[in-house]
């Protein structure tokens, strides 16, 4: 196995564990391996979906390696260096061979308790006319994590939402990746066939991955904007792109996502979004990371991606033009017993909509919005603090935000603070040693939406009434 520049605090551990790389075969051409891979895939992963078998229901990733979850997280699911590098060597790193290891599947359950400052106006949930103090069931997800041949390896997830009694594909990373040489220096590099921009990213700055990664599913009832990146084109889209990581710590990554037609989303579960991408979107990233000390390691990246929007509404022609540029920075630190990670990220996105405005609801044919996101993580062996603030700015247009705002404006700002415990970070009981079990308390505090604090849209509504606190529960099996 290829390690690079990063510090890795659980190399020996791992080697105790008797981790290893798997070799690569190189008999079939990458690309080939990976479509034939990524179909065989989809059949099982139906297979799955029709007749689950509760034998194979634990955490698939610590089943392969054999290792506790501290070893790749921090706090899940925030990766550690080792974390990095096993995403990165397409998810297929696993303990000598075992005959007893069964298929790569593993489910969660996310659930919790919403409260909001003010009642929203009308109830969030269809199974239930409660408007606050409310207890869902939010998601149930399947996956398939783990290790498909000698180089090939996937994290897919299913998941169905309790409220909508309905199934649709979600996060989805399928990865080919080889260590050796890349123009004349060692590397680990390789292929992502994925479905969400930045899903496939190694850092947790990224949106996919970016905090908060647990968040109500029935509040708040005025969210902020966000800009493409964000997750506008999340499931929507299927692309292909191709990374490396260079032993000096350099990251590289393009590629482009192409959009699915509205009858393959609803197939899918996903619904028609009321746009479809058209043409090729290209995706860039790049990252350097660099080991400050033997405790410390810092990055710096940047994101980019073009796309062009059509709506699938009758009538509409023409194309929106988004541009996202993003930069984001991570700096992670191991102390004695703990360790800290801040994490910053700024995205750009220009927005040219004149072709399609009257059906986009645009009054302006360009806008431009701007989303800040900053977060420091505290965490032991078990638990986590992590506190946070986010805030978005933009050009006003009263077609966008009039719905929501006085003034026309983006413009929003929160902080945030969350503590979560993680009782089986380290192994689980003796009836599921390889599950693991997450609580975790979240306050969102609204200092501003749509460009003001009181009555922002007009209607009474305050920034401080979507005010939530989540308390919530994470079982992974």
């Amino acid at each position: 196995m290829k390690i690079q520049s990063e510090p890795l605090p659980f190399t020996g551990r791992a080697e105790r564990y008797g981790l290893r790389h798997t070799p690569i075969n190189l008999h079939v051409p990458p690309l080939g391996r990976l479509m034939r891979a990524a179909a065989l895939f989809v059949a099982g992963l139906t297979g799955l979906v029709l007749g689950p078998t509760a034998a194979q229901a634990v955490p698939s990733f610590a089943r392969q390696t054999g290792m506790a979850c501290s070893v790749c997280h921090t706090s899940i699911p925030e990766l550690t260096s080792f974390g990095r590098q096993f995403k990165m060597n397409g998810y297929v790193m696993s303990m000598p061979a075992n005959p007893k290891l069964a298929l790569p599947i593993a489910a969660f359950m996310v659930g919790g308790f919403t409260h909001t400052q003010k009642a929203q106006d009308t109830p969030p949930l269809q199974s239930s006319q409660k408007t606050n103090d409310i207890l869902s069931l939010d998601q149930f997800s399947l996956f398939y994590a783990g290790k498909i041949t000698d180089n090939v390896g996937a994290f897919a997830q299913f998941t169905y939402s309790p409220d909508a009694k309905s199934w649709s594909w979600d996060n989805t990373d399928i990865r080919w990746a080889k260590s050796g040489t890349l123009f004349g220096k060692d590397a680990t590099y390789g292929l992502s066939l994925n479905n969400n921009p930045t899903v496939q990213d190694l850092w947790a700055t990224t949106p996919a991955w970016g905090y908060p990664q647990f968040g109500s599913a029935v509040a708040p009832q005025f969210g902020p904007p966000g800009t493409m990146l964000q997750g506008t084109l999340a499931q929507t889209v299927l692309g292909l792109t191709g990374y490396s990581m260079f032993s000096n710590g350099l990251y590289t990554e393009f590629g482009g996502y192409t959009g699915l037609s509205p009858s393959t989303l609803i197939h899918l579960g996903t619904g028609d979004p009321g746009f479809q991408v058209t043409g090729f979107a290209p995706y860039l990233r790049l990252a350097y990371s660099k080991s400050l000390s033997k405790k410390s390691t810092l990055m710096v990246g940047l994101m980019a991606m073009a796309a062009d929007l059509k709506p699938t509404a009758a009538g509409s022609s023409g194309n929106d033009r988004y541009v996202d540029l993003g930069f984001d920075t991570q700096y992670d630190y191991s102390g004695k017993g703990y360790g800290l990670m801040l994490k910053a990220r700024d995205i750009l996105e220009w927005q040219h909509t004149s072709g399609a405005s009257p059906f986009s609801g645009a009054s302006n044919p360009d806008n431009h919005l701007n989303a800040l996101d900053v977060s420091l993580t505290y965490y032991r062996s078990k638990w986590a603090v992590i506190g946070a603030f986010s805030n978005v700015s933009g050009s006003s247009d009263a077609g966008l935000y009039g719905g929501n705002s006085v003034s026309g404006s983006p413009d929003s700002t929160s902080v945030s603070l969350e503590v979560n415990y993680s009782p089986w970070m380290d192994g689980g009981p003796s009836w599921d040693p390889k599950g693991n079990l997450k609580f975790g308390v979240q306050y969102i505090h609204y200092l501003r939406l749509y460009g003001g604090t009181t009555n922002f849209d007009g209607n009474g509504h305050n920034a401080s009434d979507n005010n939530t606190l989540f308390v919530y529960t994470m079982i992974a099996f």
